[in-house]
């Protein structure tokens, strides 16, 4: 049998469990790949759009222009709010198939608006965290921090196929960048199909509909419904941690654009460095992995908090050094070991905070909350980049992270072993 009852509870099988994590897994893989895709390539796309402009507007512009596409990450709140309505399959397809179509616009783009509006699009889809709901919600409590960051660490395959892509198409003397999308595209498209074919809602999900506890909620009341639960405070709080975490890590946009700029460092070298951070952030997954359900979920947030700033002025400070490779390779893996780390983090403890009915709501307004930070901290660096550059604009923003240590000190419960169905 694929499926066996308890009482009202339906525990999945062995079997059909092993096959929704090699499922989330090709997910993820795809999310990663798509997520970081755009960052690797800012400065193929200022040289084919916007080449008539000095490297300092270029960055003014390409921030300015990252302010609004981030924009398109406030529907990831209703992307999530769906999983709520239609069920977290349904929801995780609708994901899945937008960002194989967002690449494939990217893909055909012919100037920097039409380009600039796919990624708008494909920030609908990314990092929506819906596979997130569906392993939680199908893991024993003991080891939902486990598979919540095996499945990020197989899913490194995507950046380490994006390297590779980047390798192929965009170093050498005939760059062509457009091929990165090549992957996105194709496996956007095909696991869509197998989400469909493949997949069962989760089980707390059918549980909580088949109790009475789902209710048909106007959105305003759905919304409201997530501050009246009991753990509201460390809810609200969360939500200013996430603002902070958007609004402070401009550099994983434009990064490579920096690296360019300053120029100690040739593209060859600069697609080795991202491979070499594939690997740095497994061992921010596994850190997390294997500690968070042991010390529990704030330490950890200490520390990637910390170490978060500390990466980025090795590597903005050393770039400009006669031996800029050692402390960019350094520093650079670091910054994305921390930034990783403490995103897992904050979307675990998020989701362990808010009741199964409103899950995916909760978790989405948080999502809404980091989008609308990116937004504010893009908008303001498209400015202070004019005037102090964009290297100093890092340090500037980054350093905004360490707020988060002492709210959640005070303020923020602990969620370790928290039993998902008792949220209330």
């Amino acid at each position: 049998m694929s499926e066996n009852y308890n009482n009202s509870n339906r525990i999945r099988s062995k079997s059909y469990f092993r096959k929704l994590l090699i499922v989330l897994m090709f997910v993820q893989i795809l999310d990663a790949y798509a997520t970081i895709f755009p960052g690797s390539i800012p400065s193929f796309i200022a040289a084919e759009f916007l080449g008539s402009f000095s490297p300092e507007q270029q960055n003014s512009i390409m921030a300015f222009a990252g302010s609004i596409v981030s924009i398109g990450m406030y529907f990831l709140f209703f992307t999530q709010y769906l999983s709520d309505k239609l069920g977290r399959k349904k929801t995780l397809a609708i994901t899945v198939f937008g960002m194989g179509f967002a690449s494939l616009g990217m893909f055909l783009s012919v100037n920097y608006i039409m380009y600039q509006s796919f990624v708008f699009i494909l920030y609908f889809f990314f990092s929506s965290d819906i596979w997130v709901i569906i392993i939680n919600e199908e893991s024993e409590s003991k080891k939902r921090a486990y598979y919540s960051n095996i499945i990020p660490l197989v899913g490194l395959a995507g950046p380490v196929m994006m390297v590779i892509s980047r390798f192929i198409f965009a170093t050498g003397g005939n760059a062509f960048w457009r091929g990165i999308a090549i992957i996105p595209i194709t496996l956007g498209f095909i696991i869509t199909l197998v989400v469909m074919l493949t997949l069962k809602e989760t089980s707390k999900y059918e549980d909580m509909k088949s109790s009475g506890e789902f209710s048909s909620r106007t959105f305003f009341e759905d919304l409201k419904s997530i501050f009246h639960t009991d753990e509201k405070k460390s809810y609200i709080i969360m939500l200013i941690i996430s603002f902070l975490f958007g609004f402070s890590n401009l550099f994983i946009t434009l990064f490579e654009k920096y690296i360019y700029d300053v120029g100690t460092i040739n593209q060859t070298l600069v697609t080795y460095l991202f491979l070499l951070t594939i690997f740095t952030v497994m061992a921010a997954y596994l850190i997390n992995g294997l500690l968070a359900d042991r010390i529990g979920r704030k330490p950890l947030l200490y520390l990637w908090s910390c170490l978060l700033p500390i990466s980025v002025l090795i590597w903005v400070i050393g770039a400009l050094q006669p031996n800029a490779v050692l402390y960019v390779f350094i520093g650079y893996p670091l910054s994305h070991v921390s930034y990783w780390g403490l995103w897992g983090i904050i979307r675990l403890t998020t989701l362990e905070l808010v009741p199964t009915d409103r899950r995916g709501t909760g978790v989405g307004f948080r999502a809404l909350i980091n989008s609308i930070g990116a937004t504010i901290g893009l908008l303001l660096s498209s400015f202070i980049i004019l005037i102090v550059g964009l290297g100093t604009t890092f340090i500037i923003f980054v350093l905004f992270n360490v707020i988060m240590i002492p709210l959640s000190a005070f303020l923020v419960k602990e969620t370790k072993g928290v039993d998902l169905k008792d949220i209330k």
